[in-house]
């Protein structure tokens, strides 16, 4: 059996601690280079699968330039038999976070599961940085295979040769799914991936990546990232102005914000005098009764 784990590297934003509004606010130390956690999840079900199944390769495949190596290196020390790197040839401009849209990475990705003649395709439910959740779709649909979205777990029968996978359905809700391969399954967040070994670690860094080619016929780009937006600062919950004050005052809360100033006694002196202040509040509050006397 043959398996491809698709594995993004993502410029993970996490932070905007900069002055320049022209980046966005964002500086270099408010970014880290790292492998997707969703896909990192695909990469532990597809070891599991390994265990199970036996006889199994699996390869990790990324797209585009190498900008989270070591990461990927990690992942390949985990369990993983190969490392294949695709570029994207004349999609590719001076950007180097340049990608393209969900369509040619459907593409890109089908070709190489031709070549290497793919029993199982695992990718992310989703990115970080993108969040759009279509290759694993689209890749089923340009190979005409069946698609599993959001699986959490899976296991093999060997003797029937098929797979079961448990997929997240909202809500709480989980169900169990039975399929043929080959196929291509999207993974959910759930299966954390396994740490390497040392002497793993080390057969990873010396590893050769491997490429594959690409043809130049590739389906013309559908979607257009023409621009990223920041998310918009949440406004303000202001609480209704007090009617039971003038219009001054009312005036004065909404300047404020409508923060109503709390206002209290802090009770010092001997256990007696403080025991007796607090009594003292809860008369005046209605709390106890005027009249009522301490046994």
């Amino acid at each position: 059996m043959n398996i491809i784990v698709c594995a993004k590297q993502i410029c993970h934003t996490y932070a905007g601690t900069g002055k320049n509004p022209d980046t966005k606010y964002i500086t270099p130390e408010d970014s880290i280079f790292r492998v997707n956690p969703y896909d990192e999840a695909a990469t532990e079900l597809a070891l599991r699968l390994k265990e199970i199944a036996g006889d199994t390769l699996v390869s990790l495949l990324t797209l585009g330039d190498m900008i989270s190596e070591a990461q990927l290196r990690r992942c390949l020390a985990t369990g993983p038999d190969h490392l294949y790197q695709m570029d994207f040839i004349e999609h590719k401009d001076s950007d180097p976070f340049f990608q393209p849209d969900p369509w040619v990475k459907a593409d890109l990705i089908s070709q190489a599961a031709k070549s290497l003649d793919a029993d199982l395709i695992l990718c992310g439910k989703e990115s970080l940085d993108r969040a759009s959740g279509q290759v694993g779709a689209l890749v089923a649909r340009q190979l005409n295979l069946p698609f599993v979205s959001a699986i959490t777990d899976l296991s093999f029968d060997t003797k029937t040769r098929m797979v079961n996978v448990l997929r997240s359905a909202g809500r709480g809700v989980r169900e169990m799914i039975e399929c043929a391969l080959p196929a291509v399954f999207s993974v959910d967040l759930g299966a954390a991936l396994r740490l390497p070994t040392l002497e793993k670690r080390k057969l990873a860094d010396a590893y050769d990546i491997r490429t594959l080619p690409v043809t130049g016929e590739t389906i013309p780009a559908k979607i257009i990232s023409r621009n990223i937006f920041q998310p918009k600062p949440r406004p303000r919950l202001i609480r209704t102005p007090d009617s039971a004050l003038n219009s001054f005052d009312r005036v004065l809360q909404l300047l404020a914000g409508s923060r109503v100033e709390k206002k209290g006694e802090l009770l010092t002196g001997s256990t007696t005098s403080q025991v007796e202040g607090i009594i003292r509040f809860l008369k005046h509050n209605g709390f106890i009764e005027p009249g009522h006397k301490r046994e």
